[in-house]
């Protein structure tokens, strides 16, 4: 068994040369480097409403776990079902600390002698840590994912520009290997990300050649993060270190539904937050927010009902024509009633909704 320091591994040269030349503005997210943009955030996201938009997925963490047990041991210190996947299926799903609060979002990938887990950018280290501790007589290793990088293809137009595959896996997660341009991949139907699609987990070395092909498709067109973060808010997508973080439990993320099985059994802090579950309500939950302007206000902007702050403004989208900006926050029950118009400070207001639902596959 091991639990070596993770280093996210970065792109492959030939695809950030790649990049470059289409006008790509870098910058960090988490603990890695990322394209933020290619020169029209807003024609990016149109991208990713109407066509298709290919999206270096390069900088979230990503580890592999091995062995015999490791699905066992998953199991045990994650909130959603692992057990019982097979080969081919996937889940998302909180590593949670025993006070049931949130560590990190997780998406595990289950293939037939390993698992791969992929978390919020920056991130990869710490969790690896936390599973060593928890690896005392099992088999099972944990290292960087070094040999895959995930780009995705999102949007109505994605699945007619993978058409050439075959079958493209349906249900949220499901994966199956693929060759694509002559190379060997794996494709991931992918969810909250913001638009519907898949991800597709293929060799550093092979990312640039993929990424032209991919690009070459037609309706097909590159995007960077910061239209990726404006698509997430504008569908309701809460995400972690924008909108909630290791201070909120599960319950109060807005994305406890698809991520929380009370079914499973014993997992850590799961006493916690099944007390939650069964006897009480969460002291805050994610809402969306409406703003009062286009533009809508700066993250960490503080939201007032009556005086007393009730939370921050998270994640935002701005206005399409007459419609106002658009934008996330977990807000404490004194706040959080749908209708309730909240002063944001520094000047404006916004009015509390329901997130809208998210719907899966």
């Amino acid at each position: 068994m091991s639990s070596p320091e993770v280093a996210v591994p970065a792109g492959a040269g030939s695809l950030k040369s790649l990049e470059s030349l289409a006008g790509a503005r870098f910058g960090t997210v988490g603990s890695s480097e990322a394209v933020l943009d290619f020169g029209d955030i807003g024609a990016e996201a149109a991208a990713l409403a109407e066509a298709a938009g290919l999206v270096d997925l390069s900088y979230v963490d990503r580890i592999e776990l091995s062995g015999k047990d490791c699905q066992r041991l998953l199991h045990g210190l994650v909130s959603c079902e692992v057990k019982a996947l097979v080969p081919g299926q996937g889940a998302f799903g909180f590593f949670t600390g025993p006070q049931g609060k949130v560590l990190s979002p997780m998406r595990v990938l289950v293939l037939p002698d390993r698992l791969w887990l992929e978390l919020a950018p920056g991130l990869g280290s710490a969790i690896a840590q936390h599973l060593a501790k928890y690896i005392l007589t099992e088999d099972v290793a944990v290292q960087p994912l070094s040999d895959r990088l995930p780009i995705a293809l999102l949007g109505p137009g994605a699945g007619k520009a993978l058409a050439g595959l075959g079958e493209l896996p349906a249900a949220a997660w499901a994966h199956r290997a693929a060759k694509l341009a002559g190379s060997e991949v794996r494709l991931v139907r992918s969810e909250l990300l913001g638009a519907p699609g898949w991800t597709i987990w293929l060799h550093p070395g092979e990312a640039g050649e993929l990424w032209q092909h991919l690009r070459s498709l037609p309706g097909v067109a590159p995007v960077g993060w910061l239209a990726l973060e404006r698509a997430r808010a504008r569908a309701g997508i809460p995400a972690f270190g924008q909108d909630y973080g290791s201070d909120h439990f599960p319950q109060e993320t807005g994305l406890e539904p698809l991520a929380v099985s009370y079914t499973k059994g014993c997992y850590l802090g799961q006493e916690v937050i099944a007390r939650i579950h069964y006897r009480g309500k969460a002291n805050r939950a994610a809402c969306r927010l409406r703003f009062d302007s286009l533009e809508g206000p700066p993250a960490g902007a503080r939201l007032l009902c009556g005086g007393e702050e009730v939370g921050s403004v998270g994640s935002t989208a701005p206005g399409r024509g007459s419609e106002p900006a658009v934008g996330i926050a977990v807000l404490h029950r004194k706040g959080n009633e749908p209708g309730t118009i909240l002063e944001i400070e520094g000047g404006g207001s916004a009015e509390v909704a329901e997130l809208p639902p998210i719907s899966l596959g």
